[in-house]
């Protein structure tokens, strides 16, 4: 083809020698499957499946919860209930389903930015709010102005923290893009 007809190259001259092009290689839209990523898998599921039992169970007491009068019972008939009971499965039933939403969307959490544990998730969170510059001058000055007291009561309670986690500041994972 001539560049007159809509080419915008001009072809180059074919030759026995010449090797077709070699695509490019396959990229995979989803990580590689770690051993710590099945477990965040394995953690997100097991939550989710625990959210969803609990509501079906919160959806089942519902249910008996309801009258339904027979054919010639009054409709304005109240049934006899014990409110001590009804309290207790209210807030038994309110646990489990909160709980069990705050796993999942922890563990969910934690499955989209491929934290693995506390550590990472801390250090994670430093290299966020740092990187937000969320430390204003205001804070600055006020951890200047700190009264004697409270700067030792601070020091002492680190020195307690850092001997309980060796791993002062643990490396996050960077996600690789291939």
């Amino acid at each position: 083809m001539s560049l007159a007809m809509g080419a915008s190259e001009p072809a180059a001259p074919s030759s026995p020698e010449q090797v077709p092009p070699v695509p490019p290689a396959k990229r995979s839209w989803r990580p590689s499957l770690t051993p710590e990523r099945k477990k965040l898998f394995r953690n997100f599921l097991f939550a989710t499946t625990a959210t969803y039992f609990s509501v079906m169970i919160t959806k089942r007491a519902a249910r008996s919860r309801r009258h339904v009068p027979s054919l010639f019972h009054h409709n304005n008939y109240v049934p006899k209930f014990n409110k001590y009971q009804d309290g207790i499965q209210a807030v038994t039933l309110g646990t489990l389903l909160s709980c069990s939403t705050f796993a999942m969307g922890v563990t969910g959490v934690a499955l989209v930015f491929n934290i693995n544990n506390a550590q990472e998730f801390h250090a994670a969170m430093r290299k966020y709010v740092r990187g937000l510059g969320l430390q204003t001058e205001l804070s600055k000055q006020l951890e200047k102005n700190v009264d004697p007291k409270a700067k030792e009561l601070e020091d002492a309670i680190e020195n307690f923290l850092s001997d309980s986690f060796p791993n002062e500041k643990p490396e996050v994972k960077e996600k690789k893009s291939d």
